[in-house]
């Protein structure tokens, strides 16, 4: 392992374990993954962290192929197979949902999402995976608070660790420390495989706009996303107007 990875990123991510208790000795993790940049880079850190580190849990790899005709992993099998991790690929019709007649609906973000959440949930059940690892990173929480801010008028973001208690699973997002860009320098040091999108709908999404907003305020404010991860942190309800 290259030194510089534990100063790099590799602290931040057990910062963001031992905070929010993510990983547990005994666990078996199971890693979503889209085959984007962000989720083979979650699984190759943690495969760093189950080698290199004092935590001890089983580490899967699990993809949700939704349907797309020309659906594809690359060279993702083959590197799990490398990295000696277990790679589960569940088969679904998600793309008929979100593109009926072969025309996608509006805003099928939200729908796709929660189609590809509860296909994850369900495999979890049937494999008994205790968590679920999801790879979303400090710019996806700047993105989503100010979607719901702008969109919604909710101060509302995902937390690091939700509870599914009556199925017996969490989801985790151990890189919520971590900026985008750390991750997209990662995989091009390490060679990762990334495969892009089939989405009609990648790059042309509310997202996206966010995305590009708050790109123009890095300019600005380079630690902006950094910034709104730490203000979650050091949250004080008492100043909130209703409590």
């Amino acid at each position: 392992m290259n030194k510089n990875y534990s100063k790099w990123f590799l602290s931040k991510v057990q910062k963001a374990i031992k905070k929010y208790n993510l990983i547990e000795n005994g666990d078996k993790v199971a890693v979503g993954l889209s085959g984007g940049k962000d989720s083979t880079a979650l699984l190759y850190i943690l495969w760093l962290l189950k080698k290199y580190s004092y935590l001890n849990f089983e580490l899967f790899g699990v993809h949700i192929d939704m349907g797309w005709t020309k659906s594809t992993l690359g060279s993702l099998p083959s590197f799990c197979r490398e990295k000696n991790i277990s790679l589960i690929i569940e088969n679904t019709n998600i793309v008929q949902a979100i593109m009926p007649e072969n025309k996608l609906i509006n805003n099928p973000c939200s729908l796709c999402s929660y189609l590809k959440r509860g296909a994850l949930t369900n495999l979890a059940q049937r494999y008994n995976f205790s968590k679920i690892a999801l790879g979303h990173h400090s710019d996806d929480v700047a993105e989503t608070l100010f979607m719901n801010i702008l969109q919604g008028g909710n101060f509302k973001v995902f937390p690091p660790r939700i509870d599914y208690l009556d199925k017996g699973i969490s989801i985790i997002r151990p890189l919520v420390y971590i900026e985008e860009k750390t991750l997209a320098k990662l995989c091009k040091l390490e060679n990762l495989p990334v495969i892009p999108s089939p989405c009609p709908a990648d790059g042309n999404t509310e997202r996206q706009n966010i995305k590009n907003l708050i790109s123009e305020i890095k300019k600005t404010y380079p630690q902006f996303s950094q910034k709104v991860v730490q203000s979650l942190d050091n949250l004080n309800t008492e100043f909130f107007w209703n409590r």
